[in-house]
């Protein structure tokens, strides 16, 4: 059976999400739709791409991905002239599966290595820009289920926006790691992994201080730590996690003189 997931910011109140199942449907009966996320807030690209980086390798090949979130380039300080162009769609065979979205930056931030090929996409009436989704991807994701050659629908380019995201990084006896996306549970997943950890840190002291709190420990479940305390974890995506028993992490943690917008730092220091 194959399989399109969808990744998007419709939502779900309103009636948009289902008229696009509707037409995939209608178009590839006995099709399989399956929600990565249509809840994405505020255009965050990094969300959706930390959603997708996630969700890959449990599916089968020739999964095709919708990531259908604009990067709002007013919102940064980007425009055209630094190579946003929300008015572009790319396709890319990404570790056998098909990714389709907008030239937004998706790629580089699923992969900064990243080196896939990667196609524009012929459509022809501007208007299709209002909803993409509908009226470009349904047919994009159409035409290859259909096995047919990706050479008919797009050409190949270089030329796309690469996104670079904070990188965790080691500046003498300090880890320094960022927050990356924070679940609806409000646990902040970071950037730095179990991989990173144990070739920096290993076995050696260290001390992760957090507002009110210092952390010396990894814990292996929330459980371990009493109820509205701080904890520590490597999760099931194997990226250092920090939550609260029974609390949202990001209320408590986070400052809040930083309104909407997320920002959340992590410095662990270690010792010999």
């Amino acid at each position: 059976m194959s399989i399109v997931t969808l990744t998007t910011d419709l939502g779900y109140r309103d009636p948009y999400l289902a008229i696009v199942k509707a037409r995939l449907l209608t178009q590839n009966p006995g099709l399989q739709i399956i929600d990565l996320s249509c809840d994405i807030k505020d255009n965050n690209i990094s969300d959706a791409a930390f959603i997708l980086k996630n969700s890959l390798p449990h599916f089968p090949p020739d999964t095709i991905h919708l990531v259908a979130v604009k990067f709002i380039a007013s919102n940064s300080g980007l425009n055209k002239s630094n190579g946003i162009d929300n008015t572009r769609y790319l396709l890319s065979n990404y570790k056998d599966q098909f990714i389709i979205c907008p030239d937004n930056g998706l790629f580089t931030l699923l992969d900064s290595g990243f080196e896939a090929p990667v196609y524009q996409l012929y459509y022809e009436d501007n208007t299709k820009h209002h909803f993409f989704l509908k009226d470009v991807f349904v047919d994009i994701a159409g035409h290859l289920l259909k096995k047919e050659k990706i050479e008919d629908i797009g050409i190949l380019t270089s030329e796309y926006y690469k996104a670079i995201q904070f990188d965790s990084f080691v500046n003498g006896n300090i880890l320094r790691g960022k927050g990356i996306y924070i679940d609806d549970f409000g646990n902040i997943i970071t950037n730095i992994t179990k991989e990173q950890f144990t070739e920096v840190i290993g076995k050696k002291t260290f001390t992760i201080t957090l507002p009110g709190t210092r952390i010396t420990k990894i814990h292996n479940t929330y459980d371990e730590v009493k109820h509205g305390q701080p904890v520590v974890i490597f999760n099931s995506f194997g990226n250092l996690e920090v939550a609260i028993n029974g609390g949202n992490a990001q209320k408590m943690l986070c400052p809040r003189d930083i309104g909407s917008k997320f920002d959340f730092n992590l410095i662990i220091e270690f010792h010999d």
